[in-house]
Protein backbone atom coordinates (compact mmCIF):
# COMPACT_ATOMS: atom_id res chain seq x y z
CA UNK A 1 0.00 0.00 0.00
CA UNK A 2 3.01 2.17 1.12
CA UNK A 3 4.14 2.83 -3.11
CA UNK A 4 0.43 4.26 -3.46
CA UNK A 5 1.75 6.95 -2.37
CA UNK A 6 3.52 8.26 -5.31
CA UNK A 7 2.06 10.86 -7.29
CA UNK A 8 3.33 9.90 -10.78
CA UNK A 9 5.92 7.58 -12.43
CA UNK A 10 8.82 9.96 -12.13
CA UNK A 11 8.51 9.39 -8.53
CA UNK A 12 10.16 6.52 -6.64
CA UNK A 13 9.64 5.42 -3.14
CA UNK A 14 13.25 5.10 -1.74
CA UNK A 15 13.06 2.81 1.93
CA UNK A 16 15.75 4.71 4.25
CA UNK A 17 17.72 0.88 4.29
CA UNK A 18 19.10 2.03 1.07
CA UNK A 19 20.47 4.92 2.57
CA UNK A 20 21.55 3.17 5.45
CA UNK A 21 23.83 0.50 3.26
CA UNK A 22 25.11 3.53 1.14
CA UNK A 23 26.96 4.21 3.97
CA UNK A 24 27.60 1.33 5.72
CA UNK A 25 27.41 -1.54 3.76
CA UNK A 26 28.24 -4.43 6.21
CA UNK A 27 25.10 -3.46 7.39
CA UNK A 28 22.68 -6.61 8.39
CA UNK A 29 19.11 -5.73 8.15
CA UNK A 30 18.00 -8.15 10.11
CA UNK A 31 20.05 -7.49 13.18
CA UNK A 32 19.44 -3.56 12.37
CA UNK A 33 23.31 -3.62 12.83
CA UNK A 34 26.66 -2.26 10.80
CA UNK A 35 28.85 -5.85 11.66
CA UNK A 36 32.22 -4.05 10.89
CA UNK A 37 31.69 -1.33 13.32
CA UNK A 38 29.38 -2.85 15.51
CA UNK A 39 27.20 0.36 15.21
CA UNK A 40 23.35 0.02 16.01
CA UNK A 41 20.39 0.95 13.59
CA UNK A 42 20.22 4.67 15.05
CA UNK A 43 19.00 8.19 15.44
CA UNK A 44 22.94 8.61 14.42
CA UNK A 45 22.91 5.96 11.77
CA UNK A 46 20.81 7.67 10.47
CA UNK A 47 21.79 11.31 10.45
CA UNK A 48 25.02 10.30 8.75
CA UNK A 49 23.10 8.27 6.27
CA UNK A 50 20.31 10.95 5.03
CA UNK A 51 22.68 13.65 5.32
CA UNK A 52 22.31 16.51 2.38
CA UNK A 53 19.29 13.87 1.60
CA UNK A 54 16.42 15.34 4.09
CA UNK A 55 16.70 17.69 7.07
CA UNK A 56 16.91 16.25 10.55
CA UNK A 57 14.30 17.99 11.80
CA UNK A 58 12.09 15.58 10.09
CA UNK A 59 13.64 12.61 11.49
CA UNK A 60 13.16 14.09 14.47
CA UNK A 61 9.53 14.89 14.14
CA UNK A 62 8.74 10.92 13.23
CA UNK A 63 10.54 9.64 16.51
CA UNK A 64 8.37 12.50 18.30
CA UNK A 65 5.02 11.11 16.82
CA UNK A 66 6.25 7.83 17.52
CA UNK A 67 6.93 8.28 21.11
CA UNK A 68 3.32 9.68 21.37
CA UNK A 69 1.50 6.86 19.74
CA UNK A 70 3.84 4.46 21.30
CA UNK A 71 4.98 2.81 17.86
CA UNK A 72 7.79 -0.05 18.44
CA UNK A 73 8.09 -0.96 14.85
CA UNK A 74 9.86 1.98 12.88
CA UNK A 75 12.64 -0.56 11.25
CA UNK A 76 14.60 1.06 8.26
CA UNK A 77 11.95 -0.53 5.87
CA UNK A 78 9.01 1.17 7.72
CA UNK A 79 10.10 5.06 6.87
CA UNK A 80 11.17 6.37 3.19
CA UNK A 81 12.35 8.98 1.25
CA UNK A 82 10.13 9.99 -2.29
CA UNK A 83 12.96 10.48 -5.32
CA UNK A 84 11.46 12.17 -8.15
CA UNK A 85 13.88 12.53 -11.04
CA UNK A 86 14.30 15.14 -13.11
CA UNK A 87 16.49 14.47 -16.78
CA UNK A 88 18.72 16.94 -17.99
CA UNK A 89 21.79 17.72 -20.28
CA UNK A 90 25.30 18.02 -19.21
CA UNK A 91 27.51 20.80 -20.88
CA UNK A 92 29.29 17.71 -22.98
CA UNK A 93 25.36 17.52 -24.38
CA UNK A 94 25.13 14.51 -22.56
CA UNK A 95 21.72 13.07 -20.78
CA UNK A 96 22.00 12.93 -16.80
CA UNK A 97 19.74 12.68 -14.13
CA UNK A 98 19.19 14.45 -10.88
CA UNK A 99 16.67 13.29 -7.98
CA UNK A 100 14.85 15.82 -5.82
CA UNK A 101 14.23 14.52 -2.17
CA UNK A 102 11.36 14.76 0.00
CA UNK A 103 10.27 12.42 3.09
CA UNK A 104 7.45 10.01 2.31
CA UNK A 105 4.31 9.99 4.38
CA UNK A 106 4.28 7.72 7.09
CA UNK A 107 2.82 4.30 6.79
CA UNK A 108 3.40 1.17 8.23
CA UNK A 109 2.23 2.64 11.98
CA UNK A 110 0.74 -0.27 13.11
CA UNK A 111 2.70 -1.49 16.24
CA UNK A 112 1.40 1.41 17.85
CA UNK A 113 -2.14 2.57 20.29
CA UNK A 114 -2.40 -0.62 22.43
CA UNK A 115 -2.57 -3.01 18.82
CA UNK A 116 -1.41 -5.93 20.75
CA UNK A 117 -3.89 -6.10 23.53
CA UNK A 118 -6.41 -8.50 23.78
CA UNK A 119 -10.03 -6.93 23.32
CA UNK A 120 -11.62 -8.99 25.86
CA UNK A 121 -9.44 -7.89 29.06
CA UNK A 122 -8.78 -4.24 28.54
CA UNK A 123 -10.44 -3.36 31.79
CA UNK A 124 -7.12 -4.76 33.60
CA UNK A 125 -5.31 -1.59 32.34
CA UNK A 126 -8.05 0.92 33.82
CA UNK A 127 -7.67 -1.67 37.40
CA UNK A 128 -4.17 -1.98 37.92
CA UNK A 129 -1.66 0.88 37.79
CA UNK A 130 1.30 -1.52 37.22
CA UNK A 131 0.09 -2.92 34.42
CA UNK A 132 -1.03 0.01 32.58
CA UNK A 133 2.23 1.65 33.79
CA UNK A 134 3.98 -1.57 31.96
CA UNK A 135 1.92 -0.65 28.76
CA UNK A 136 2.29 3.02 28.81
CA UNK A 137 6.23 3.15 29.82
CA UNK A 138 8.18 0.16 30.86
CA UNK A 139 7.55 -2.23 27.42
CA UNK A 140 7.27 1.10 25.52
CA UNK A 141 10.52 1.11 23.30
CA UNK A 142 11.51 2.97 19.69
CA UNK A 143 12.98 0.58 16.82
CA UNK A 144 15.77 3.38 16.58
CA UNK A 145 18.00 3.37 19.15
CA UNK A 146 20.33 6.44 20.67
CA UNK A 147 24.08 6.06 19.39
CA UNK A 148 24.38 2.51 20.28
CA UNK A 149 21.96 1.65 22.97
CA UNK A 150 19.49 -0.52 20.69
CA UNK A 151 16.54 -0.95 21.99
CA UNK A 152 15.49 2.18 23.89
CA UNK A 153 12.48 3.15 26.11
CA UNK A 154 10.56 5.93 24.48
CA UNK A 155 10.71 8.65 27.20
CA UNK A 156 14.27 7.72 27.17
CA UNK A 157 15.38 8.81 23.56
CA UNK A 158 12.92 11.76 24.09
CA UNK A 159 15.05 12.62 26.85
CA UNK A 160 18.12 12.31 24.95
CA UNK A 161 16.83 14.51 22.13
CA UNK A 162 15.86 16.83 24.46
CA UNK A 163 19.54 17.36 25.65
CA UNK A 164 20.79 16.99 22.05
CA UNK A 165 17.98 18.61 19.96
CA UNK A 166 15.94 20.73 22.26
CA UNK A 167 16.42 23.86 20.16
CA UNK A 168 15.31 21.77 16.86
CA UNK A 169 12.35 19.81 18.21
CA UNK A 170 10.83 22.10 20.88
CA UNK A 171 8.07 23.28 18.04
CA UNK A 172 6.91 19.78 17.70
CA UNK A 173 6.77 19.67 21.58
CA UNK A 174 4.32 22.85 21.44
CA UNK A 175 1.98 21.39 18.70
CA UNK A 176 1.76 18.25 21.09
CA UNK A 177 0.56 20.63 23.85
CA UNK A 178 -1.92 22.47 22.07
CA UNK A 179 -3.29 19.82 19.46
CA UNK A 180 -3.71 16.70 21.57
CA UNK A 181 -6.49 17.03 24.02
CA UNK A 182 -9.64 14.93 25.16
CA UNK A 183 -11.83 16.42 22.37
CA UNK A 184 -9.64 15.86 19.46
CA UNK A 185 -8.87 12.41 20.02
CA UNK A 186 -12.82 11.42 20.98
CA UNK A 187 -13.50 13.26 17.43
CA UNK A 188 -11.00 10.47 15.59
CA UNK A 189 -12.17 7.41 17.34
CA UNK A 190 -15.81 8.05 17.07
CA UNK A 191 -15.44 7.93 13.38
CA UNK A 192 -14.90 4.56 13.91
CA UNK A 193 -17.73 1.53 14.21
CA UNK A 194 -17.51 0.00 17.46
CA UNK A 195 -17.33 -3.19 15.15
CA UNK A 196 -13.98 -1.96 14.10
CA UNK A 197 -12.51 -0.48 17.49
CA UNK A 198 -14.72 -1.29 20.41
CA UNK A 199 -15.75 1.17 23.09
CA UNK A 200 -12.83 -0.30 25.50
CA UNK A 201 -10.43 -0.05 23.08
CA UNK A 202 -11.24 3.90 22.60
CA UNK A 203 -11.27 4.41 25.91
CA UNK A 204 -8.27 3.01 26.52
CA UNK A 205 -6.42 4.76 23.39
CA UNK A 206 -7.76 8.10 24.79
CA UNK A 207 -6.96 7.37 27.87
CA UNK A 208 -2.75 5.57 26.57
CA UNK A 209 -2.15 8.89 24.35
CA UNK A 210 -2.92 11.97 27.11
CA UNK A 211 -0.50 9.88 29.14
CA UNK A 212 2.30 9.84 26.99
CA UNK A 213 1.38 13.56 26.12
CA UNK A 214 1.49 14.59 30.10
CA UNK A 215 4.81 12.59 30.13
CA UNK A 216 6.34 14.47 27.04
CA UNK A 217 5.70 17.43 28.56
CA UNK A 218 6.75 16.90 31.88
CA UNK A 219 10.58 15.96 30.07
CA UNK A 220 10.05 18.94 27.63
CA UNK A 221 8.63 21.37 30.15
Amino acid sequence: MSYNILEDSSSNLIEFLAFIQNNYPYYIKDKLEDSYSNLKYSVQMLQKSLNGIININELYKIIIFDILIGNSDRHHSNIAIIAKGTIYKTQKEMLDISFNYKLSPLYDNGSSLCSYEDNNNLEIFFKDKMKFEALVNTKSKSAIGWENQRPIRHFELLQKLKEHAYDMTINYIEKIKDNINEQNICKILNEFDNEIISEDMKKLIRVYILERKKRILEIYM
